[in-house]
């Protein structure tokens, strides 16, 4: 395919399956809309149309060779990753786990929740002029403040090794908070997980480079399954997990009491009541900002009949220097 300079070229994003929703290979969209027009294949859900299901009654009738090589699949192996040497504060960790299903897999974790910026590579060979597409599957990558790094890159090597110039081509996906799509996102014990495939094309390079990156967020990475392995699993989003967030702040916070003298002026004697409630009041957390504020003198008529007594000045001395700092 002849591509010129800034035009984009028309991905083969649509997921080709068999009968039993096994992936067999990729295809572009048009090609997905004939084989579904001509009674050959089905869109595997109404509302979503990136991925067909090839129909057993007309099998014999596609050619699955075809639908192939449109699009070969590199799965993530942890086995062919490691550190990358250029980062000095690399975070990772790579164990064997049990996953859902009883079998022993192996996780790659990388990243932190402090600011270690992270990356893992991997070298590999690829055939010239063909479409591919990665996959790979990755639980966590993201935090509560959304300041995240998260992305995943390609980058072509046409002189064989990581050229400045190389490096400045590649391809770049950003994963934080899901500006690159995912193709499942699913909610699991150990938090959000998301499967990912990106379609690449060599054109006229054969040695690549792929690479993950993680700062100020803790990702797990994992190789993939096909579609069915997660379908009991509960479908979720970046919305849902921000509500669900929120909402246990929400409770947490239930008990709290929050109050804005930020600049007012206020009398001694308010302050003394605000302080002794908030030692002794019912209420597990309560926060006065007194930042600011002007905290004056009684007038005669408001002194009160206990204003002698030494516990409530000494309280009010003690907001007082509070207010001060």
């Amino acid at each position: 395919m002849l591509l010129c300079k800034g035009e984009i070229p028309i991905e083969k994003n649509v997921i080709v399956t068999d009968i039993n929703g096994k992936r067999i290979g990729a295809t572009y969209p048009k090609r997905a809309k004939g084989l579904v027009k001509n009674g050959r294949a089905e869109y595997a859900s109404d509302c979503e149309k990136c991925t067909i299901r090839i129909l057993d009654t007309h099998k014999p009738t596609v050619d699955v060779t075809e639908v192939n090589n449109m699009g070969k699949v590199i799965d993530f192996d942890p086995r062919d990753f490691k550190a990358d040497k250029s980062c000095e504060n690399n975070v990772i960790a790579k164990y064997f786990v049990t996953d859902k299903d009883g079998e022993n897999v192996i996780a790659y974790s990388i990243g932190n929740w402090n600011w270690d910026w992270t990356q893992i590579c991997c070298d590999k060979k690829l055939e010239k002029n063909t479409d591919y597409v990665f996959r790979f599957v990755i639980v966590g990558g993201y935090c509560n403040t959304c300041n995240e790094t998260s992305r995943f890159e390609i980058v072509p090597m046409p002189d064989g090794s990581l050229t400045d110039e190389a490096y400045e081509d590649r391809y770049t996906y950003d994963l934080a908070q899901n500006r690159y799509k995912p193709v499942l996102c699913k909610k699991t014990d150990e938090g959000m997980l998301r499967l990912f495939e990106i379609p690449f094309s060599t054109f006229d390079c054969e040695d690549f480079r792929f690479v993950f990156i993680a700062m100020h967020a803790v990702a797990t990475l994992y190789a993939p399954k096909e579609f069915s392995a997660y379908a009991d699993l509960e479908d979720t989003s970046f919305d849902q997990l921000r509500d669900e967030i929120n909402s246990k702040n929400s409770e947490d916070n239930s008990a709290n009491v929050v109050m804005d003298f930020t600049g007012a002026h206020v009398t001694r004697s308010t302050v003394t009541d605000l302080l002794t409630m908030a030692r002794f009041g019912k209420s597990e957390n309560v926060c006065i900002d007194f930042t600011g504020a002007v905290i004056e003198d009684d007038k005669p008529d408001d002194i009160q009949a206990d204003a002698d007594d030494t516990k409530s000045d000494d309280i009010a001395v003690e907001l007082m220097d509070v207010a001060d700092n």
